[in-house]
């Protein structure tokens, strides 16, 4: 495209679920395949926006409920989104989730035509809504998503087994049936993904409209 960076137009897609859906692997594979076909694009991940825990002890934040929308930072993540939107770099935070909380450094971020926000409230807030050019629920069952969060846990986020299980029971579970579920009625789609591949249908039809939408 010919448009400065500011002038361009921007695609916004919310991508929410519960944790160990698959969202952020559907994510990924949205942005991949429309990079493929020249559309440049981008994981917005509300991860980065949990809030920074340094006035807590290391035991206090262990057992600090990071799975409650009031954990996350919307008001930073808007202001994000909107310099994004209007062609605007921004600085991300960056969370550490072996020290349970933001790290002191910042990652430079520049817009590109998709920005595919992802994440357990990315339908969560009602300023967020009026951003998104589409919205996608994805939703799994149980077990699946109790399996794929541990493994992510431990192997990233240097969780033991014990620990994992212990924050799904405690917090993961309630707060997806409480918090994350409901917003399902947000999405202008749903998709049911309990399998290992990721959704080929469901894939294409996003990458056509994202195509057709910078036609």
């Amino acid at each position: 495209m010919s448009a400065t960076a500011k002038d361009q137009k921007r695609f916004i897609m919310g991508i929410a679920g519960g944790s160990g859906s698959g969202k952020t692997t559907f994510s990924r594979s949205v942005v991949e395949e429309c990079r493929k076909i020249g559309i440049s694009g981008q994981i917005f991940s509300l991860d980065n926006y949990y809030r920074p825990l340094e006035r807590l002890t290391l035991r206090q934040r262990k057992s600090y409920n990071f799975d409650h929308p009031e954990a996350i930072d919307f008001s930073l993540a808007y202001k994000h989104l909107k310099d994004l939107r209007a062609g605007l770099p921004v600085e991300l935070p960056v969370y550490d989730f072996k020290s349970y909380t933001r790290a002191k450094k910042t990652l430079r971020c520049n817009p590109t035509q998709l920005l595919v926000v992802e994440g357990l409230y990315a339908l969560y807030p009602r300023e967020f809504l009026s951003l998104y050019h589409y919205r996608i629920f994805v939703s799994t069952g149980v077990a699946t998503a109790v399996l794929r969060r541990i493994a992510r846990d431990v192997a990233e986020r240097g969780r033991d087994v014990e620990s994992a299980k212990h924050q799904i029971l405690g917090s993961v579970l309630p707060m997806y049936e409480t918090y994350v579920r409901p917003t399902q009625k947000n999405a202008h789609f749903s998709i049911d993904w309990d399998g290992e591949e990721v959704p080929e249908k469901a894939t294409e039809g996003l990458v056509r409209m994202v195509r057709d939408f910078f036609r």
